[in-house]
């Protein structure tokens, strides 16, 4: 039910139900929660602990368990790129929406960077995931990085990553959807990007506690997921010209 329209004079009132789609509610509640539930893990995490981080070098070597530095290294790395460029495919994916842009740049060409980036992110994201059945120390088998939260070392952050990396997975193949789901309904699909992307933020954030403290891995880390937020704001609080616009085209008669 929505609000009634105003006087004549003027825009009037704006009906309600233009604000907001269902599922870009749904997405910001799931990102408001993901969000508090990292900074409850944040600010519960102890500064200094005797107890070696699970997984890590140190702990592999109090439990006499070989471990690969070169292994090491290219999960970081893999990690870190696949971090900045899902940041990168969010920025452009919303980038698409706006026409501002398309005055300097073909929109097919936008398109086509914004599926190349997504698949590499998938690619260093899988790639990431792999090393780590390479690492004893973290006792993970091929089914433990297929399945969220089968088990392994820091089962629950680890489960993040994985759901959050499955996620875009999904929504990446359900572009062979959208003729037969229609513009509409796929783009309202397609908004939970975000979550994948805040799913894999907190897998970030709780795995390991550089991203805590401050340092350049924490700052790229704060950025991308600022990035990533104010434009998901930006996407789901239409601004006042646009409501206007619709209220005008949709005619006083819509708001009952």
């Amino acid at each position: 039910m929505t609000t009634e329209a105003g006087p004549a004079r003027g825009f009037g009132r704006i009906p309600t139900s233009t604000a907001r789609p269902r599922s870009a509610t749904a997405v910001a509640v799931l990102v408001v929660l993901l969000a508090t539930a990292s900074l409850a893990v944040a600010l519960s995490a102890p500064h200094a602990s005797a107890a070696p981080i699970p997984g890590s070098p140190l702990d592999a070597y109090d439990h006499r368990v070989p471990y690969d530095t070169g292994v090491h290294h290219i999960a970081r790395l893999a990690a870190l790129t696949a971090y900045a460029l899902m940041t990168a495919t969010v920025v452009l994916g919303v980038v698409l929406r706006l026409r501002y842009f398309q005055r300097y740049v073909n929109r097919a060409t936008m398109y086509g960077a914004h599926m190349v980036l997504a698949l590499a992110a998938l690619i260093f994201g899988g790639l990431h995931g792999a090393t780590f059945v390479y690492q004893p120390i973290w006792r993970l088998g091929a089914l433990d990085v297929l399945v969220p939260f089968l088990g392994g070392q820091q089962r629950i952050p680890v489960g993040l990553g994985v759901l959050g990396t499955e996620l875009a997975v999904a929504l990446g193949c359900s572009i062979w959807l959208q003729r037969r789901l229609g513009y509409r309904h796929w783009l309202r699909i397609h908004q939970f990007a975000y979550a994948a992307f805040a799913l894999v933020w907190l897998h970030v954030l709780t795995v390991h506690p550089e991203p805590r403290h401050l340092d350049v891995v924490a700052l790229g880390v704060a950025l991308g997921a600022g990035t990533c937020l104010l434009l998901f704001l930006v996407r789901v609080l239409p601004s006042r010209s646009r409501l206007r616009q619709q209220y005008l085209l949709a005619g006083p008669g819509a708001a009952r």
